[in-house]
């Protein structure tokens, strides 16, 4: 079967990249050709907060001061460093294009409509159309229109942050709940967009984990990094605030461990380090401790039994929220005591033992649910 997957392939994110991976490996092994399909970037529905780049200039000079401050660095050395910092986090933009999407098998011209037995749309947050980003905007190609496909499914996935109320807003309800219907197969990967998908179609879809558990990576990942004695702070750029920054310092010093962060840069905390995807799982495997705010981070320490936390952050206007998502992944593993809400219980937190017998065990379950699934839709 020639099987498509349409995703956020071309996105440089870690997780994007490693479940958008996982899915087509999935899928080969399951005795398929598969290839990626790109979509169109729609119209930006919801639109930029006004005067975006002043303010993002205003902002940046301010946090420069404040993390100076913070640091106890003078702010000529601060910037060299987070010149440094920079200069690395645009290393790995650059590697991306060049040595990663071509292991997906996807180029620089982009693919559109081919003729394919069976489209599989996600995972990650393909349905969340409402979203601040002029990469992504309101594509119906991410609901299966105009595909060329004999049948179109959806594996694992999410609406994000668009809610039933604003598909109401924008007057795009009705037209969603019928792209969604013409599916064969829906399957989400929480249960807010089980809610909405139930809302707008009648349709009960299937629930199903986020592909980077289907794969191990054992053939991509190295076994061990060059450092011991550490903690992964995986976080987006600087989301990791001063108060938050001194707590996980404070933890680092009493147990003698290098911070180290990954997916964004921290003004306030230690080093980031430039790693590619399969990198980035050998980093985290080999931590002693991860401190995340993110989906995927949650996902890749539940993944290799690390001691971990996850900051659950609220979302507010145009602020980017992640607490549907982060509880529904915590609460699925009976991790929901992973959520770290007061920084000063991080010690407490991280000495508390996690039984990964029962989570392990859960995994299992559902990625045999998930084969099964793509078994029998994928054919």
């Amino acid at each position: 079967m020639k099987v498509g997957i349409m995703s956020m392939q071309r996105i440089n994110n870690n997780g994007s990249y490693l479940q958008s991976y996982s899915l087509k490996r999935t899928l080969e092994q399951l005795g398929h050709e598969v290839v990626f399909v790109d979509y169109e970037v729609g119209r930006n529905l919801v639109g930029e907060t006004p005067d975006e780049e002043g303010k993002f200039i205003k902002a940046k000079k301010k946090l420069v001061k404040k993390a100076c401050d913070f640091i106890k660095v003078p702010r000529k050395k601060f910037k060299f460093q987070m010149k440094k910092q920079l200069d690395n986090y645009v290393k790995t933009y650059e590697e991306y294009e060049k040595e990663m999407l071509p292991l997906l098998g996807v180029g620089k011209k982009f693919l559109y409509r081919p003729k394919l037995d069976v489209l599989v749309i996600g995972s990650d947050e393909v349905f969340n159309c409402l979203q601040p980003n002029d990469e992504v905007g309101y594509s119906p190609q991410l609901f299966g229109a105009e595909s060329r496909a004999k049948k179109v499914i959806s594996y694992a996935a999410t609406f994000g942050n668009t809610t039933g109320e604003g598909l109401k807003q924008y007057g795009i309800e009705d037209e969603i709940a019928g792209y969604l219907k013409n599916m064969a197969a829906i399957s989400v990967r929480d249960a807010k967009s089980v809610e909405l998908t139930e809302k707008l179609t009648g349709i009960h879809p299937y629930y199903h984990v986020d592909p980077v558990f289907l794969y191990d990576y054992s053939q991509e990942m190295k076994e061990s990094v060059d450092l011991k004695d550490y903690i992964v702070v995986y976080s987006y750029w600087n989301r990791i605030n001063q108060q938050e920054a001194r707590a996980i310092i404070a933890f680092a010093k009493k147990r003698q461990k290098k911070i180290i962060t990954l997916a964004g840069l921290q003004s306030y905390l230690g080093e980031f380090v430039k790693a590619n995807p399969f990198e980035v799982l050998s980093y985290v495997k080999n931590a002693d401790y991860v401190i995340t705010d993110t989906f995927h981070g949650s996902v890749f320490s539940i993944k290799f039994n690390k001691k971990f936390v996850t900051l659950v952050r609220e979302g507010t206007g145009k602020v980017y929220g992640n607490s549907n998502k982060l509880q529904d992944l915590l609460e699925r593993f009976g991790l929901s005591d992973r959520a770290i809400n007061d920084m000063n219980e991080l010690e407490r937190m991280m000495d508390e033992d996690i039984d990964y017998v029962p989570v392990n065990e859960k995994i299992a379950e559902e990625k045999e649910k998930s084969l099964e699934y793509l078994k029998t839709y994928v054919l």
